[in-house]
């Protein structure tokens, strides 16, 4: 990412530094396209832990279960299938659970902070050729 202010759009120009040039104060620290990167990774953070832990935290819980309760595991659930069986069998609809869950908050919160930040940087020209 280049700085050169002949690269930036005139609105987005950098501030002139030198006094008596119209100098403006720089844009504070939450403002402007690098608050809507910030958001974007903060956003994409949390969505990837919620998705994570909602699988990871079932399968936990299914492991702690086999290991301290396998009185439990062992008895008889419903349609005769051990306890066991059935939530390891329930952890397939969890996972899909949590691929949904994770499509839902990308639809929901990611994707407009994403269009949010490509708006605020516009494409790079690329010329032909080398160099």
């Amino acid at each position: 990412m280049s700085y050169d202010s002949c690269e930036l759009p005139s609105d987005r120009r950098e501030p002139s530094w030198s006094a008596g040039h119209g100098a403006t104060e720089p844009p504070g620290p939450r403002s402007g396209p690098h608050r809507t990167l910030r958001m974007l990774r903060r956003a994409y953070r949390w969505q990837r832990r919620v998705a994570s832990l909602t699988a990871l935290g079932y399968f936990a819980v299914f492991l702690t279960l086999t290991v301290k309760a396998p009185w439990l595991m062992t008895r008889p659930g419903p349609g005769g299938l051990p306890t066991g069986l059935v939530l390891a069998l329930v952890q397939i609809p969890v996972t899909w659970l949590a691929v949904l869950l994770y499509e839902a908050t990308a639809y929901r919160l990611v994707d407009p902070l994403a269009r949010r930040a490509r708006q605020s940087y516009p494409a790079p020209v690329h010329r032909k050729g080398g160099r």
